[in-house]
């Protein structure tokens, strides 16, 4: 018995010297975790307050194209020489056709085929009640016939009047190519007002063909009677015009003044309200424009006209008892010498026409 426990005792303290004596198996050691690094954003810096940078200063020139400039200096010149007289009474000169004659037909022809020309020619272009209106068909280079006119009104196209027009014989006719003449007189009625549409119609070579122009015809609305004695009133000659009116509103008056001989001083106008019944507009020569002429004048060329009130409204014509009044003798010494001075606003319109010029 004691000796299987001492051999179990032997074994047991065997077993415990080999696993005491056994190497010790190396475990590799579980590397520690690293500590991980997370980006944390910077909180950026506040920058420091600086001061602005002053724009650069850039000066940009511009000039406008030659031929645009030029025009400017033209209009500069022209109106400043405007300005050296008042509205009311301009300079008048030979060369003025419109002004000297500001009732003139302006005749156009028509080219037809084969070189010939056709053209209505009238008297004038405005007429007054109770005026007769002549027409005349002038042809070059086409024999025509059946030629007639009819006058419309243009504001409805109602047919006004309808003649049929009668050659009349020229010296030319001689010849193949010879002009012919066709004329016709339309009488009027009172209805007859405001802008009218000529039309001329004549057949040729089978063909029917027609010309058309336009006229303006008018009931006066007022009438000038009489020129009353001339007076000066500083830088000023008045020219006293007296009207009957028949129709109140506002009138404007256009006159040329002429010397004895008939040569042309001044353009003159003036615009005011006149009342129905007997009344006076005052027109005005400016001692600038008289020329050292003392008269006597003549006082011709009248278009009277009242404004359109509103628009729409047509501009309505007066006529006159006499195409031309006589103004005696009047002494410049009545006048001064007072220059004539543009107002502001003209003044301030002249310096910008200037400086566009100078760009």
């Amino acid at each position: 018995m004691h000796k299987v426990v001492w051999i179990i005792v032997g074994l047991s303290a065997l077993l415990t010297g080999l696993w005491l004596g056994w190497p010790a198996t190396k475990v590799p050691a579980t590397p520690a975790p690293l500590a991980q690094v997370v980006p944390v954003a910077a909180k950026p810096a506040t920058p420091a307050k600086l001061k602005p940078l002053a724009a650069p200063t850039i000066t940009v020139t511009e000039r406008l194209p030659e031929p645009v400039s030029r025009s400017f200096k033209l209009i500069a010149s022209a109106y400043a020489a405007e300005l050296e007289y008042p509205a009311y009474a301009r300079p008048l000169y030979a060369d003025d056709n419109h002004l000297l004659n500001p009732n003139h037909y302006i005749v156009q022809s028509v080219p037809l085929t084969g070189g010939a020309s056709a053209a209505i020619v009238l008297d004038k272009y405005r007429f007054s009640y109770p005026e007769p209106v002549t027409v005349s068909l002038q042809v070059s280079g086409l024999q025509v016939n059946d030629v007639s006119v009819q006058l419309h009104s243009e504001q409805n196209n109602q047919l006004l009047g309808s003649e049929t027009m009668l050659s009349v014989a020229l010296q030319s006719d001689a010849t193949q190519n010879a002009g012919q003449h066709w004329q016709a007189e339309l009488n009027p009625e009172v209805d007859w007002d405001g802008p009218l549409q000529v039309s001329v119609s004549f057949s040729s070579n089978g063909k029917q063909q027609t010309l058309k122009t336009g006229i303006v015809y008018s009931y006066p609305v007022a009438t000038i009677t009489g020129v009353g004695a001339s007076r000066g009133a500083g830088s000023d000659m008045l020219i006293p015009v007296h009207i009957d009116v028949k129709k109140a509103g506002y009138y404007r008056l256009r006159a040329n003044l002429f010397t004895a001989a008939r040569q042309p001083l001044a353009h003159l106008s003036v615009t005011e309200k006149l009342a129905e019944g007997e009344g006076k507009l005052m027109l005005r020569a400016y001692k600038g424009v008289l020329r050292q002429q003392e008269g006597p004048f003549i006082l011709s060329s009248f278009i009277l006209e009242k404004r359109s009130a509103v628009p729409g409204e047509l501009t309505r014509y007066g006529d006159s008892e006499q195409s031309e009044y006589l103004l005696e003798y009047f002494s410049l010494s009545q006048l001064t010498d007072e220059p004539w001075q543009a107002s502001a606003e003209e003044q301030q319109r002249l310096q910008f026409l200037q400086q566009m010029a100078e760009q």
